[in-house]
């Protein structure tokens, strides 16, 4: 027996040693970061056992946190086992054996932890483990620390792969190895030019395409105002038709885009609120729908789906969202480890951690670019239909950041300028992939944003002191109870709070055709509302839906062809959402959201999905504000208490407004005709 014999009996025992060291120092490595995470999270885990009483978690939930849970240890052992090998070749390389091979190990498992500690420190700033390691090293080093640690351990690897290479060349299949090796690097590096797309849109039926921006508020692009610079949408826009008046019936995503969807007012669909239950909803008179029948494919994608429960049901063949349902809510926030962070905008990660991948709400690890690779396989494929595709960007929804936004977290103004620039660069990717999949060559593309944002500015609600008038009192009105950071009268926070915040419901709305002729191009003043854009469609296409088909909207494909240069003026009704106090500011803090909007909500035991309760919807109805917007005036109703609802007149023009319907300054304006229209609308619910 040779004397290599001899040795290997007492090698594999010092491997198998080294492993289980390894495999105790990665255990106590968990150990460490499950404490973390759970004083990181101590006040959401404390809540959870509230929140499971009041809404009776349902089962369902439970296989995916199982799987959550066992890919996470997985991924740990995969590491403590990565390592172990890299240690196993390099003793070899180096002749290191016993205690050294021992050190060797310990030190590239401590290179690999705190190289993936400095790098998620680095990618994800505001990752709960970016904090920890922020006390000892600020980001203004964290680059050159990460960059450092990062060529060591590719000099480590580069040694692993030597390693690697000699064993296998000394092994006794060399050869053939070696042809798999490089069959692989060569089917990896080598890529098949891709075969050519077809559109299967024409001029007669064209893609259809909208794209929505979540919270967008137009003064905030360079079209509307010249300070603000947004290149991409400031191009497209100056190439489309664009409302500058547009607003949506209700400032919240859910309700505004059922009516995008519907074309009908939020009261008439029956979605007056956030998840609210769609039990009624007439799926098959929606837009998707008919376009469907007429021989549509149809997509709709988001990267934000937790208050919004959009799906198959509206007739859409193909969702591109994240997961639905409570665990988004659950495994989306807690996903937060340095491993896991480093993998989740990958392939891998978008098949291990699925309510992570691609998820807006997910901000501490959401990149941009991952919701745009999530929909390029459904795109980047030849068509025989065309398409009617819904995407909604959610970029510049509350928080403002994202995974390597690093700006001033604590400047409100700051987050969301740089939110929407944020997103103008999103949006000039996908107008890329548009083009790229043939989908611009026949197509009307609407640009809009479901909602505006008030960020506490002045004239968030056009409300100004100085313009109040009440011969009987100077004292100013109370809307709703005064928000965390005590709001003046002038000021509003949020959407879906407050119908006379029109930031709140002020939306951005554009139309541009592609390969269809002319159309105009330029600015219309006037109000209009996102309820027109189903039946502008229909007239667009040339389609006669049936006579039975309700629809609230009216259409603009008059303005869009030229044959009309004015909008007629017509009443336009708002109404607010239910708000609790916690949602009155710029700086809402989710738990405190969550806490008081609770009893609302139960989760569906069969899908876990959040809707409202039914117990809920006459309360919610009792908290709302009611709005009419005719030509130059607007009309608002607040509820004071359970009889009398406060009406406050403005005149839009000269900022002049009253509570006093009886003022001189009231009975010069159409405000009784305001006041029988709204009642005429939403009946017993102004009585």
């Amino acid at each position: 027996m040779t004397l290599r014999n001899h040795l290997k009996p007492a090698q594999n025992s010092e491997n198998r040693t080294l492993f289980l060291m390894l495999l105790v120092l990665t255990f106590f490595y968990m150990l460490i970061e499950v404490s973390f995470f759970i004083q990181s999270n101590n006040a959401y885990l404390f809540d959870f056992s509230f929140v499971s009483e009041k809404i009776r978690i349902p089962y369902i939930i439970f296989p995916d946190i199982l799987r959550f849970i066992f890919t996470q240890i997985s991924l740990h052992l995969f590491y403590c086992l990565f390592i172990w090998m890299i240690s196993i070749l390099l003793s070899s390389l180096l002749s290191i054996f016993a205690e050294r091979k021992f050190s060797l190990s310990i030190a590239t498992w401590f290179l690999g932890i705190l190289t993936a500690l400095f790098a998620n420190q680095y990618y994800f700033p505001h990752s709960k483990f970016a904090d920890l390691t922020r006390v000892i090293i600020p980001d203004l080093f964290i680059y050159p620390i990460y960059l450092f640690f990062f060529m060591i351990c590719v000099g480590v690897l580069a040694l692993t792969i030597i390693a690697l290479l000699k064993k296998i060349f000394n092994h006794q299949y060399s050869y053939s190895i070696s042809i798999l090796l490089l069959m692989f690097f060569v089917a990896v590096i080598i890529k098949p030019n891709p075969l050519p797309i077809h559109d299967g849109a024409t001029v007669v039926k064209p893609n259809i395409i909208i794209i929505g921006v979540d919270s967008l508020r137009p003064d905030f692009l360079g079209y509307f105002n010249e300070d603000r610079k947004t290149p991409f949408l400031d191009s497209l826009l100056n190439q489309s038709l664009v409302f500058t008046e547009s607003v949506t019936p209700l400032a919240r995503t859910f309700p505004s885009w059922t009516s995008i969807l519907s074309g009908e007012y939020p009261k008439n669909i029956g979605i007056r609120s956030n998840l609210a239950k769609q039990d009624h909803v007439q799926f098959e008179n929606s837009l998707p729908a008919v376009l469907q029948k007429n021989g549509y494919e149809t997509i709709y994608a988001t990267d934000e789906t937790r208050f919004s429960n959009i799906d198959h049901r509206y007739a859409f063949n193909q969702l591109i969202t994240p997961p639905v349902g409570l665990n988004d809510f659950l495994l989306g926030t807690f996903n937060d480890f340095p491993l896991s962070n480093l993998l989740i905008n990958t392939k891998i990660g978008q098949w291990l951690f699925p309510y992570s991948y691609a998820n807006r709400p997910v901000y501490f690890t959401y990149q941009p670019n991952s919701f745009l690779e999530l929909m390029r396989p459904a795109l980047n494929t030849n068509r025989t239909q065309p398409l009617f595709l819904a995407v909604h960007f959610c970029l510049p929804h509350h928080p403002y950041i994202w995974a390597d936004y690093r700006g001033d977290t604590g400047n409100v103004l700051a987050k969301y300028a740089a939110s929407i620039s944020k997103v103008d660069e999103q949006i000039k990717q996908f107008f890329s992939l548009l083009t790229q999949t043939k989908l611009l060559d026949h197509a009307i593309v609407i640009v809009l944003s479901d909602h505006g944002e008030a960020l506490e500015l002045p004239g968030d609600r056009i409300t100004e002191k100085e313009f109040f008038s009440n011969k009987h009192t100077k004292k100013l009105p109370k809307f709703y109870p005064p928000s965390l950071d005590k709001e003046e009268i002038n000021q509003s926070a949020g959407h879906g709070t407050d119908v006379l915040g029109l930031t709140q419901y002020h939306t951005l709305l554009a139309f541009k055709l592609y390969g269809l002729g002319n159309y105009q191009v330029g600015a219309r003043s006037g109000v209009v509302s996102l309820l027109d854009i189903k039946p502008t469609i229909f007239d667009l296409l040339n389609l006669s839906p049936k006579k039975s088909l309700k629809i609230d909207g009216r259409s603009l494909a008059a303005l869009i062809n030229g044959q009309q240069q004015t909008i007629p003026q017509q009443h336009v009704f708002l109404e607010s959402d239910f708000s609790p106090e916690a949602i009155h500011t710029v700086f809402p803090d989710t738990r405190k959201v969550v806490l008081e909007g609770i009893e609302l909500f139960e989760a569906d035991r069969k899908t876990a999905r959040l809707t409202v309760k039914d117990s809920m919807t006459e309360m919610i109805i009792r908290s709302k504000q009611y709005a009419d917007i005719y030509g130059e005036w607007m009309l608002a109703f607040y509820p004071q208490n359970n009889r009398y609802r406060m009406p406050i007149l403005v005149n839009l023009v000269t900022g002049e407004w009253t509570n006093d319907l009886t003022s001189s300054f009231a009975k010069h304006s159409p405000a009784l005709q305001m006041q029988k229209k709204l009642k005429e609308f939403y009946g017993a619910e102004l009585e």
